[in-house]
């Protein structure tokens, strides 16, 4: 394709207004047809800069404009880099002085305008999730579980604590998170049960797993072995 004159358009008639010039580079020429087709097709102007040492075209329209073209060259794999360059142009358009820089002071609050009164001795029950990767048999089961095999166990661990109402938390859950992850989550992740806990079914991974927990006020230990199959465990027989 010979150079074409970048004071002439190769298509679309660009419409009345503020309009933008982006220059993209196209990594292959065979992309260009499709470029002009979208551009005409989205209300832009698009032509080919006259340096002919590397493929530089020019696309023009208003922001609406560029703004569609943007849209229709979002599922062309060829034309990512031409799309990031409109974005970035678009961009640089909105906020030409780059986007403002917030204070702290701006998004965070540090005071309560009004409490939010709570009935005395309000308690909750607090979450968490966690997953891991183990191998394990069971010696006193007759059936296909008695053979090695692995499971994705998921673990959810629930405390019961008082609302202290002046943080509005009860347990902070990155605490939680913390204590599961160092004492259970770490120490079964990836390992062969058996080795650590004599008759790993799912009934006594969680009890297991209550006793290195002991010391948080647990409510209930949940302990899933497959998606659909699952234990609950909410602690020795109270005296």
């Amino acid at each position: 394709m010979a150079p074409a004159d970048p004071r002439r358009p190769e298509s679309g008639d660009c419409p009345s207004g503020t309009t933008l010039l982006v220059g993209v580079l196209l990594t292959k020429g065979e992309f260009a047809e499709t470029l002009v087709r979208c551009a005409t097709a989205s209300g832009c102007r698009s032509y080919r800069s006259t340096d002919i040492s590397v493929d530089r075209w020019v696309v023009e329209g208003h922001g609406e404009a560029l703004g569609n073209l943007r849209n229709l060259l979002l599922p062309i794999p060829g034309l990512q880099l031409v799309r990031e360059q409109i974005e970035a142009a678009l961009g640089d358009a909105a906020a030409p002085a780059g986007l403002p820089q917030l204070h702290s002071a701006l998004y965070k609050k540090t005071t309560v305008a009004e409490e939010m009164p709570v009935e005395a001795g309000t308690t909750l029950l607090v979450s968490k999730d966690f997953t891991f990767d183990s191998a394990h048999n069971l010696p006193r089961y007759h059936g296909k579980c008695e053979h090695l095999h692995g499971h994705t166990f998921k673990l959810r661990v629930t405390v019961k604590a008082p609302l202290d109402t002046w943080s509005g938390m009860a347990f902070d859950f990155m605490a939680l998170k913390k204590v599961v992850a160092d004492r259970v989550v770490n120490v079964l992740d990836h390992t062969y049960l058996n080795e650590i806990i004599p008759n790993p079914s799912a009934e006594y991974i969680a009890i297991w797993i209550w006793r290195k927990l002991s010391d948080l006020p647990l409510h209930e230990i949940k302990v899933w072995e497959t998606p659909t199959s699952f234990i609950t465990y909410q602690g020795p027989p109270k005296a």
